[in-house]
């Protein structure tokens, strides 16, 4: 019992110390996130479809990772199905995820003058989605989101950090190619 009342308090404390100070730390994760957003001096590497995509979106897809001197500070991941585009930002310091902007938009649809629906106009997206996750040594300290996903696609952070960090190592390796 008493080994089970100290392993409880190990994981409460710590946790309990991030909420207290959780203002703080999204004022610095934006300071981070804006300071990277307005560098023009970040080298980029690109990686298209089947190069990161296990199965091809209908619209395709591209990886953009963006490096400080040798430091990924930024990955930009665009896919493209059918119904329109899902765009995720994923930020690092010092090569720890501190931030995730997700955002989904749908074509817009196109109805007839009964209303009926016909299709999509492809050159017209809206907005139906968009996340912020704020992450501190690997915890997701909060999480804003807006609006619906198209599906009932649920963030489950422990997938999204193997993937991110998949995709972290396929754009170093990229960078490593790109510059022997």
């Amino acid at each position: 019992m008493k080994s089970t009342i100290l392993f409880i308090t190990f994981l409460i404390v710590p946790l309990v110390g991030i909420s207290q100070n959780s203002d703080e730390l999204i004022l610095k994760i934006r300071t981070e996130f804006q300071r990277i957003n307005s560098s023009n001096q970040l080298e980029t590497v690109e990686l298209f479809n089947e190069e990161f995509m296990e199965y091809r979106a209908d619209g395709g897809g591209q990886l953009t990772g963006y490096f400080d001197n040798n430091n990924l500070v930024k990955i930009t991941e665009w896919v493209g199905p059918t119904y329109g585009s899902i765009i995720t930002e994923s930020y690092f310091k010092d090569n720890q995820l501190f931030f995730v902007y997700q955002k989904e938009n749908k074509f817009k649809d196109i109805l007839d003058s009964s209303g009926k629906w016909i299709g999509l106009d492809a050159s017209k997206e809206e907005t139906k989605f968009e996340g912020r996750y704020y992450f501190y040594n690997k915890i997701l300290i909060k999480k804003i989101t807006k609006g619906k996903r198209m599906f009932a696609q649920v963030f489950e952070q422990t997938k999204f950090l193997e993937h991110v960090n998949s995709t972290a190592e396929l754009l170093r390796k990229k960078r490593k190619e790109k510059n022997k």
